[in-house]
């Protein structure tokens, strides 16, 4: 039977709404992020499996970075979920950077720097929760120290682990023509998530 995902998904929205650490770095404590959006993807999923044929054989599917975090555990794809979230920039931070012209705006900026480590210190907090509920969990890109930088056959620049990927896989959105993924949040967001051995309901994919 699926576990219910609705405490995973407080747990999320509740240390991003009160956590000091979502926060551009300034004096005033302005957040980095406006309220997280979160999906699942089973570990079964054959978009797994078919991504890593398609961008290169050194990128996971949930089921290989869980045996390397994991090597003494035994769990098939089919008892793996992926929890995924994503981080939408602020209205200021947005208004800022569209009228930037040379360079982007220091929020947008101070969003990669100081965002971009609260989203590890939500990696870290979702894995902590799920461990103390019993389950094991790793944050493939955020805290994996077997993570690198690839190159791929096809597409070149990649890694080991693709956060956008796995936020399609988990129904948050689709790519466009430049490759940015477009979630209903649009394009400024930053991406995050977590593998664990708990079945959860996959979220709808709609493209």
């Amino acid at each position: 039977m699926p576990e219910r995902s609705e405490w995973i998904v407080e747990a999320i929205k509740r240390f991003a709404a009160e956590s000091p650490e979502n926060a551009l770095g300034t004096a005033t404590g302005e957040p980095a992020w406006d309220e997280p959006r979160v999906g699942f993807a089973g570990g079964a999923d054959p978009i797994f499996p078919f991504l890593q044929a398609d961008i290169g054989a050194f990128l996971w599917t949930p089921a290989d970075i869980f045996r390397l975090t994991f090597p003494r555990l035994d769990r098939p794809p089919e008892a793996l979920s992926v929890i995924s979230w994503i981080l939408p920039q602020t209205e200021a931070t947005r208004r800022d950077n569209r009228a930037a012209r040379d360079l982007p705006a220091e929020r947008w900026a101070r969003s990669r720097v100081f965002g971009e480590a609260f989203n590890v210190k939500l990696a870290a907090h979702l894995v902590e929760r799920l461990d103390a509920r019993g389950f094991h969990a790793v944050a493939p890109s955020l805290l994996s120290p077997a993570w690198q930088w690839q190159t791929s056959p096809r597409y070149g620049f990649s890694s080991s682990w693709s956060e956008r990927h796995a936020a399609y896989a988990a129904g948050h959105g689709t790519f466009g023509l430049c490759d940015g993924l477009i979630t209903e949040a649009g394009k400024a967001v930053r991406c995050g998530s977590v593998v664990a051995d708990i079945p959860l309901d996959p979220s709808p994919r709609p493209y």
